[in-house]
């Protein structure tokens, strides 16, 4: 007998994992070099930035979290202010937020207890 599907546990974070990882990745690619350019790259990084984290982190809640139009569209932008934030945020208290909000700080735990389930399951 199936159980009904509750979508208020679908996930115990506030980001998808996807999010979490197109937020940090995104920012990196832009913003990591920004100091060895002298800025000068800043006025196209900053808009496009917000365009990535905005837009694909709507796409992510939207489609993987299944979250509602509203809530996604609110974490798009919210995404999209963090990555185009004209400085890379890995390593500040914005880069470790999106960490714990989106689970990936558990991703190596899941994977190993998925990793040791699947072998229990093949024996």
């Amino acid at each position: 007998m199936s159980r009904p599907h509750d979508e208020s546990k679908e996930s115990s974070s506030f980001l998808h994992p996807a999010s979490g990882a197109l937020i940090l990745g995104a920012d990196w690619l832009l913003f990591s070099g920004t100091a060895a350019s002298g800025g000068l790259g800043m006025a196209l990084t900053v808009p496009l930035g917000f365009l990535i984290g905005s837009i694909g982190t709507t796409a992510s809640q939207r489609l993987a979290a299944k979250d509602s139009w509203g809530k996604s569209l609110g974490k798009g932008l919210l995404a999209g202010l963090a990555v185009g934030a004209p400085f890379p945020i890995g390593g500040t208290i914005v880069g470790g937020t999106v960490l714990a909000s989106s689970g990936l700080h558990q991703l190596r735990e899941r994977a190993a207890k998925a990793l040791l389930e699947s072998g229990k399951d093949s024996k």
